[in-house]
């Protein structure tokens, strides 16, 4: 009776020939590095992985990763949220990467202090057209996050921010 091959024994017949170039064995690298590097982020912001831990891993994986310092930036960068606590996420860049996160927390300053000064315009603004319209009174208060041009500039505020955080890490 004729042998019966399991899907595991079909794929490897229908595969043995096949090699990868070094460019997909780069791109397959660099793509399981990235998985790694952003779950270890993900573990300390969680709290379930401390900085010690991190840094021993870390120093495990540098000697056979030469990217791996590279790659830890990038996610890093990618975690910092203007509008949010990135706390975390520069207590990281400092003890692991050695880096001064002083420049990132002025600009961060900078963007939330622009912000405030717009959402005070454009609330002066709002509470000006509903007097025009005749609604005036103490209890008048705006509802910014509806207007579309309040979502349009606290966008393009942050975009800028967030370029020139990932710029003033490039130098």
């Amino acid at each position: 009776m004729a042998e019966i091959k399991s899907t595991l024994d079909l794929i490897m017949e229908r595969t043995k020939g096949l090699t990868m170039t070094e460019e997909e064995k780069k791109a397959l690298n660099s793509r399981e590095l990235g998985g790694k590097v952003k779950g270890w982020v993900q573990k300390c912001i969680d709290g379930t992985l401390d900085l010690a831990r991190l840094k021993e891993e870390i120093q495990q994986e540098k000697a056979k990763e030469p990217e791996l310092r590279p790659a830890l930036l990038k996610e890093l960068l990618d975690r910092v949220d203007p509008d949010g606590n990135s706390e975390r996420v520069f207590q990281m860049m400092e003890s692991i990467l050695h880096r001064d996160t002083a420049p990132l927390r002025e600009l961060i300053g900078g963007y939330r202090t622009e912000l405030s000064e717009k959402e005070r315009e454009l609330a002066a603004k709002a509470i000006s057209d509903l007097s025009q319209q005749g609604i005036s009174g103490s209890a008048v208060v705006p509802n910014l996050d509806r207007d579309p041009l309040w979502i349009k500039v606290r966008e393009q505020l942050k975009d800028r921010s967030i370029q020139k955080i990932r710029s003033a890490v490039a130098r």
